[in-house]
């Protein structure tokens, strides 16, 4: 650096020199050792800067091949600098980059113009490409889009778009070339932090955590969830009825429109086509068989005649139902409790042949689905709804009662003591580590969401000769079926 300033202060000299045609002034020595900053003696100093104006009072030929000679080397040095900076990037995170990097500026370009049928890639979105080794790199970019096709006015001939292609190894004619886009909706945030493995390894992480704490937490919060039911239950009920009371117009009015519409249309006549046969299957045997030890156990004689007392003009009246009451408690009571198990299995057989039966549960789907997309229907139940359970001010009464106690806090306290360990860990594995340094994955999210950067890429797929049809001329470009992250990751040494 110290050569670089000395060249110019010879310059500086020489324009001096020009304008004035004397010899060097004693400010012009001050001014160059302001430059120099050399902390030597005066007489040092001098000596020097007489030796720097000696070489700059030179021939005009050499002062030509001095300042050659300087910039080769300082050039020479800046190449030898960034050589060894990308050899030392190897095998680090920054190598995609550095290869990238090489890959422009030593690469033979050449421009690929290829059909852009979605029209969404704009100048300089990227063209990637995937090693053997599973290595990607960028091997080219969007150099303009837009481009106006040769010949034909198809929508194909005109949505072409012009790459600058980088690799003289790859041949874009030997590519698939696919589109991704990255939209930086929710599920696109989710797909890139936690991709299969990391999903399964925060499982993991929870799964020895539940398995080691579980049981204490458990007993924790029990009481306190059972609580907030028997209190909230009661709550909802009263609120409920009484938002019914309030909507009562409409719920008469929506009931009477579905009574002709669907009840009486078709869940009536589907009954008795569909599930009546299933009753009478199933149940008819053991209701026969009730039936007939009834008749057997009952008396026409006391029936009759208490049925004649009622209807004369004596006092006491009602006798014939005490003798029902009778023979319900004696008689019909006895006989039910004796056939249960055949009644029970009978009921479940109905219920599962009923559930089973394809063509009503298609007619129940079919009417939930037109009870459901009623306008007039949806709008009432949600106002109910919110009325019962988002604006109901007892019931959040009732749990900030439960759950701003001493034993919900005591339980809070428990649940960080036993979890904040492993949250930690989860964290630390979706967003990094001082030590390890950031995620790649949130540093793709961070680009995307706060930058608006990485939005879309090209992928360059090799194809195989035996698959040459996949190949078009010139290349056409598709979007891509399946998702996938941005693949080269810009981020800093963490060991810098």
């Amino acid at each position: 650096m110290s050569a670089v300033w000395a060249f110019a202060a010879g310059r500086k000299f020489n324009r001096c020199k020009r304008t004035s045609g004397e010899r060097v002034l004693p400010d012009q020595s001050v001014f160059l050792r302001r430059i120099l900053g050399t902390t030597q003696s005066r007489s040092h100093q001098d000596g020097g800067i007489n030796l720097l104006f000696t070489k700059a009072t030179m021939k005009p030929g050499m002062r030509r091949n001095i300042a050659r000679g300087t910039g080769t080397l300082f050039w020479a040095a800046v190449l030898a600098m960034a050589g060894w900076g990308l050899k030392s990037d190897q095998g680090s995170s920054s190598a995609p980059i550095a290869k990238t990097m090489a890959m422009h500026w030593l690469g033979a370009q050449d421009h690929v113009i290829a059909a852009d049928p979605t029209g969404q890639l704009k100048v300089h979105d990227p063209v990637f490409y995937q090693d053997a080794e599973g290595g990607w790199s960028q091997i080219g970019y969007v150099e303009s889009d837009s481009v106006a096709g040769d010949t034909g006015t198809s929508a194909d001939s005109a949505a072409t778009v012009a790459i600058a292609w980088n690799s003289r190894d790859i041949p874009p004619s030997a590519c698939r070339l696919e589109l991704y886009r990255s939209s930086g909706r929710l599920e696109d945030v989710i797909a890139v932090m936690l991709p299969d493995q990391q999903r399964q390894k925060m499982i993991d992480r929870i799964k020895v955590a539940m398995a080691q704490h579980g049981d204490q937490l458990t007993a924790a919060y029990l009481p306190l969830v059972q609580r907030s039911l028997q209190a909230s239950l009661p709550v909802i009920e009263d609120e409920f009825r009484l938002s019914v009371g309030r909507h009562r117009d409409e719920v008469d009015s929506l009931l009477g429109r579905w009574n002709d519409q669907v009840l009486e249309d078709r869940l009536i006549p589907m009954a008795r086509r569909e599930i009546l046969p299933i009753v009478r299957k199933h149940g008819e045997p053991q209701a026969e068989a009730i039936g007939r030890e009834l008749w057997d156990k009952a008396s026409l004689w006391r029936f009759g005649w208490r049925a004649v007392y009622d209807r004369s003009p004596l006092p006491k009246k009602d006798l014939l139902q005490e003798e029902w009451d009778r023979f319900v408690q004696e008689q019909a009571v006895p006989v039910f409790e004796s056939h249960m198990d055949e009644i029970a299995d009978a009921v479940q057989q109905i219920v599962i042949d009923v559930a089973g039966n394809p063509n009503i549960r298609s007619e129940l789907s079919e009417v939930a689905g037109q009870i459901a997309a009623d306008p007039e229907t949806r709008d009432l139940v949600r106002t109910i709804l919110k009325e019962t359970f988002v604006e109901n001010q007892q019931l959040r009464m009732v749990w900030t009662e439960i759950w701003t106690g001493d034993e919900a806090r005591s339980a809070f306290d428990l649940t960080s003591d036993r979890l904040e360990p492993v949250a930690r860990q989860i964290g630390d594995d979706l967003f990094g580590t001082r030590e390890g340094g950031i995620n790649p994955n949130f540093a793709r999210v961070l680009r995307n969401q706060i930058l608006g950067k990485d939005r879309r890429w090209i992928v360059a797929r090799a194809v195989s000769p035996s698959d040459a049809d996949a190949t078009t001329d010139p290349p056409r470009i598709t979007m891509a079926t399946e998702t996938m992250p941005y693949p080269i990751v810009h981020l800093a040494d963490p060991k810098n």
